[in-house]
């Protein structure tokens, strides 16, 4: 299900109009944002978990604020997820684990890149800038990874994207 974006022709073909999203995403300004840091001692306000295949990557989007988003390079996705507080909650949860494992990232590129197939890409959006980790997705399935919580929260938060889409509750 793709929800039109305001600003986005509608002859942009899936692969343009995903970038567009997610470069947006990847530009925003917490402070412009209302994303203002936490007194909590938090300095994680969002993260992306994309997912590289063959048929393109599929990016997940989760903010503090709740917004959670799942776009698609193929075309489509869905956007308003964090209209659900069973989103929401699995958004919140994967920030935290983001949060907990930050000390793991690295500085993530000024390209920003997507992953390549079969491999995860994290990246953590910090009061301090942008934060990134990739793995394989084989061995992050694996439960001793020190990546593999973010995984199982990553899709968390797609499973729920999924549900509310399918239960067409937007």
């Amino acid at each position: 299900m793709m929800i039109a974006t305001s600003g986005l022709r509608r002859s942009d073909s899936g692969a343009v109009l995903f970038h567009r999203l997610r470069e947006g995403v990847l530009a925003l300004d917490p402070a412009v944002e209302g994303m203002l840091r936490h007194t909590a001692g938090t300095i994680v306000w969002g993260a992306l978990m994309e997912i590289g295949s063959a048929e393109g990557t599929v990016t997940v989007v989760s903010l503090a604020d709740g917004t959670t988003s799942l776009y698609a390079s193929a075309g489509g996705g869905v956007v308003g997820g964090g209209a659900h507080s069973s989103v929401v909650t699995a958004t919140r949860h994967f920030l935290a684990v983001v949060e907990e494992r930050l000390t793991s990232f690295e500085p993530d590129g000024e390209r920003a890149l997507v992953p390549g197939d079969e491999r995860i890409a994290f990246r953590a959006l910090t009061y301090g800038g942008r934060r990134y980790a990739e793995a394989a997705e084989k061995d992050l399935r694996e439960p001793d990874h020190i990546f593999s919580p973010l995984y199982r929260a990553g899709y968390a938060v797609l499973n729920r994207l999924r549900f509310v889409a399918a239960a067409r509750v937007f």
